[in-house]
Parts: structure tokens; sequence; C-alpha cells
């Protein structure tokens, strides 16, 4: 109810200031052509009273001029219409002659109001007598119709016409807004039994709350139209009732008449591109609606196409979007209304400068976000190092990468940048090549100690740790035989079930347990572990001294 007050208030405040702004905008407008020019029966100054045109004076008289005599004519009709004590039945023709020169005169109450010459009567193309006549006939009319609409009992039938079309519009909107309330409940009744959604095949087109909506709008407009479309009548209506407010009803209906004449001559010139416009965003609309659920499916791996990968159909869909949207953008801007316009040229060559000056950045992230999808180089969820930069790919678009990181930090990286450095993907050799993924880690061990020795208690450490592969086995090398010490490598394969769902922080987790177990191992082996950069002299620490040879050659 409160929405349907709402449309009532806003049309007839739209209407009200269409009405106000009017003699405004009459006043601004621009003047018409030049019409052409008269023949020798139209040429004169028309002499006007209350808005109307009595006729045309043609010739001079004496020494005064065609428009001298108009001026003189209209001021006396209105002396004589304003005194109301001057019958209009008193108007009266005279004959007389002035220096020998015949004359007709219009007169009333000794007022003479026109005056006729032979002259007047041979332009007009009429007797002199018979002109005469014609214009009392006409000033007569005049008078009359000045007076009548000046009356009280013509005031007092405006006001009441007033009342009573205003009571009538009460009604109007009274019954328009309940009509339209029950439609709306009505819709809103059928939009869970008789609405349901289109359909082209299997495809849902339109879907049944999207037609609901798109009922309701329509059906708002319509009543929005047609509340409009009261005042526009009742506006005009009162303003002819009243005589100071004739002339606005006049140009009221001129300004709508040309208002809509405009309209309809743009809409029918422009009709042409607006059908190639609905036209291709119909098609482009189509295209997309049936696209999306395609490559959908095909991420999903419901279906396969040959050397094409379920990640790529999402990228490849964005891709086919943006193009199908270019090139309608292409094809409709030409199109658009003001598209020759000097404004509109210099704003799309204002805003297609600062597109190429502040693009070039992000047409080199899109190139290289795209050459990175379709390289395959690392998918969302994948654990990676970019040089020193290690995380989960939580996101991927074209224009940045997003790494969560074992600390839990997003780590947003340029595609430019990707492009240009090495890539190490810990998930890629386990799902294309379906070989597990092997967490190594370097021990330095003594070189007393004996290497099988060392193997075993690896070996076992590297057994206690959660998610090693049951098959093939944990595997140690000899990398380095340093001065001091031995370098060894620890491989353990990793199940690849156990790691599906595993992030970036559980990989850290994972190692640090594996260096766990390997200083229990060792220790409980009694086996010391050196550090990297470790050069003192081993001897002193094992009952291997006496034996042990100093890298200058010497013994103990």
């Amino acid at each position: 109810m409160k929405k349907r007050l709402k449309i009532l208030i806003v049309g007839f405040f739209m209407t009200f200031l269409i009405v106000m702004s009017i003699p405004l905008v009459a006043a601004q407008q621009t003047p018409s052509p030049p019409s052409p020019k008269p023949t020798k029966q139209q040429e004169g100054v028309p002499v006007v009273f209350n808005e109307d045109t009595l006729f045309t004076i043609k010739e001079r008289f004496g020494g005064y001029s065609p428009e001298t005599r108009v001026e003189v004519i209209t001021q006396r009709l209105q002396d004589y219409a304003k005194d109301y004590t001057l019958p209009v039945n008193d108007l009266k023709i005279v004959s007389e002659k002035i220096e020998n020169i015949p004359l007709s005169v219009i007169t009333g109450d000794n007022i003479e109001i026109v005056t006729i010459t032979n002259r007047d009567a041979q332009a007009a193309e009429y007797a002199r007598d018979e002109l005469a006549q014609i214009y009392l006939q006409k000033i007569k009319k005049a008078i009359s119709h000045y007076r009548e609409e000046r009356s009280t009992g013509n005031l007092i039938r405006g006001v009441i016409f007033t009342i009573v079309t205003t009571i009538i519009l009460l009604i109007s909107l009274f019954i328009i807004n309940n009509i339209f309330t029950k439609i709306y409940q009505r819709l809103k009744a059928w939009g869970n039994t008789h609405i349901r959604p289109v359909y082209i095949g299997t495809f849902e087109l339109i879907r049944a709350n999207q037609l609901d909506n798109i009922l309701i709008f329509v059906t708002q407009v319509t009543q929005a139209l047609i509340i409009v479309g009261l005042f526009v009548i009742y506006f005009p209506l009162i303003f002819s009732q009243f005589f100071w407010t004739q002339g606005w009803a006049v140009i009221f209906w001129n300004s709508i008449f040309q208002t809509l004449e405009t309209g309809w001559n743009a809409f029918s010139n422009y009709l042409p591109n607006l059908l190639t416009i609905i036209l291709v965003t119909t098609i482009t609309y189509i295209i997309l609606r049936f696209s999306k659920p395609f490559f959908h499916e095909l991420s999903q791996g419901a279906f396969h196409l040959p050397n094409f990968y379920p990640e790529w159909a999402l990228p490849t869909y964005r891709l086919i979007t943006f193009l199908i949207i270019a090139l309608a953008t292409i094809i409709v801007f030409p199109l658009l209304p003001g598209f020759n316009s000097p404004a509109f040229q210099g704003i799309s060559v204002f805003l297609g400068i600062l597109f190429s000056l502040g693009s070039t950045s992000i047409v080199a992230n899109v190139v290289s976000g795209t050459i990175l999808i379709y390289t395959r180089a690392f998918r969302v969820g994948d654990p990676i190092k970019i040089d020193d930069k290690f995380g989960q790919v939580i996101e991927t678009t074209l224009l940045v990468t997003r790494l969560l990181t074992p600390t839990n930090e997003v780590i947003s990286i340029p595609n430019s940048e990707i492009i240009t450095s090495s890539i190490m993907n810990l998930n890629f050799a386990t799902k294309e090549l379906d070989k597990p993924y092997i967490v190594r880690t370097t021990v330095y061990l003594g070189y007393e100690v004996p290497w099988r020795k060392a193997y075993e208690a690896l070996m076992e450490a590297a057994l206690k740790m959660d998610g090693v592969a049951d098959f093939p086995a944990p595997f140690v090398l000899q990398g380095e035989l340093n001065d001091v010490y031995v370098t060894y490598s620890l491989n353990v394969y990793v199940n690849q079930d156990y790691f599906k769902d595993k992030t970036a922080t559980d990989l850290e987790k994972t190692r640090s347990k594996l260096h766990e177990n390997i200083r229990d191992c060792c220790q409980q082996a009694e086996i010391r572990i050196f550090a990297p950069s470790y050069e003192a002299d081993p001897t002193a620490y094992g009952p291997a001294a006496e034996s042990f040879v100093l890298p200058s050659g010497e013994n103990n």
C-alpha cells in the first residue's frame, strides 16, 4: 500500500513540475524557422485581441503606418471590452467622408474603433461596406467572448468544473490503486503456482523468480504511466477553464504534441539501430547463458574434450566471455545515440588515453596469467615455491596469484613476476605423473659412524613419520664426503591420499616431525649429528681417534 502511495505522489509531482516548467520552456524555445514570404493576399499587420487574430491591416491611412493603426485599434478594443457599461450591440458601422475620402467607421457610444478605407477594401479584395460588415461581426464576437470568459458565471462554472474534475481524478486514482494492488497480490500468488521458468529445450533461459520480477516491474511501469497520463489530462482541462491560465493549457498541449512528435520521429529514425542493438544483445546473452553450464560441466569432468584439461574450463569461459562482450561492444558502440557528437568522441578519446597510459602493467599481468593457466604450472590447492616464497595456491586470477604461507600469511604475487621466476610444484608429479612426493632432508654424521648403522637409524626415523607410503620404501643417499663429516640424504615417500587435502602448514609440520624422529633415533643409537659448518677435529670424541686421518694427511 505504501509503495502504491509513493507511486501516486511521485506521478503527481512529476506532472506538476512538468506543467509548471512549461511557461519557462516555452519562453526559452528556439524561434521556429522563418515561414515563406507571404503573398499579397497574406501581407499585413494582424490585429490580435484576446489571443485571437481578427483581421490584418495592410494599408496606411493618413500619416499612420499599418503598425500604428493596429496599436490604436487593439487599445480601443481593450478599452471598449473592459467597459461592461458599453453594450456589444451598440457597435455599428457609420459611413462618412474626411477630405472627400469615403470611409466606413466601426463605432460604439461615439468611440471609433476601426476606420476602413477603399484602399483597405481593395487590398482585402472586398467592397468597403462588405469588409466593414465582416470586421464588425468579428469584433462583436471577440468582445462577447472576452467578457464571457471574465464573467462571474464563467468563473463559477470553472470552479465547479475544477472541483468535479478533481473528485473524478481522486476516484480514478483510488480505483487504479485498488486494481493494481489486486494485480500485485495475484502476481505474488502466481509466483509459486502459475509462473514457470522459460526453457529452450532442457536449458533454463529465465528462472521463475526472474520472470515474476519482470512482470511486477512491467506492471509498476504501466501503473506509473496511467497515473502520469491522468495528470497530463487533468492539468490542461483545469487551466483551460480560466482565462488567465488558458495560455498555459495551449502551451502544454503544444509541448506535449511537439514532444511526442519529436520523440516518435527520433524513435522511427533510430529504430533500425535499436533493433540491431537488441539483436546483438540477445544473441550475446544467449551465447553466454549456454556457454556457462557447458564449461561448468567441463570443469567438473562430466565430459572431456581431446587435449583439454578440466582446469582450463573456467579460465577459457572467462576469456570467451570477455571476447564475446568486447565484440558485441564494438558492434553496438557506434549505434548508440550521440556516438558521432564531438562531446561523445572527446570523452572516448580521453578514456582511451587513460586506459593506454595505465594499462601497460595490467596487460602484462593478464598475458602472463593466461600463459600460466594454459602451461599448467600450478593449480588451486597446489603447494608451490616461487623463488623464496613457499605456500599453497588459494586463488589464481588473470592479474595476481595468491599463496597461503605456513604462517597463514597471504602473499599476492603479480603474474608478470611469476612468469619470469622458477616455480617448484610439489603436487604436479603426484597428480600428473603418478609419482609420490618425496620429503627429503639432509643429515651430517661423522666418519666414525658406520654407514650401515647410520642407514638403520635414519630409516627407523622415517618409518615413524605419519603418512609414509607403504611402497616404495624410504631410502638414504650419501651425498658428499666432507672434511670432517659425511652428508646423508634421507628420502621418504609420502602417502598420496594422506596428503591430498593437506596444506603447506601440514607439510612443514611433517618435515619438522621427521627431524624430531631423526634426532631421537640418532640419540638412541649414540650417533652424533654435526652442523654443516663444523670444522673441529672429531677424533677427540670417539674410539676412532687413533686411526682418523686429518685433512693434512698426518696421523695423530
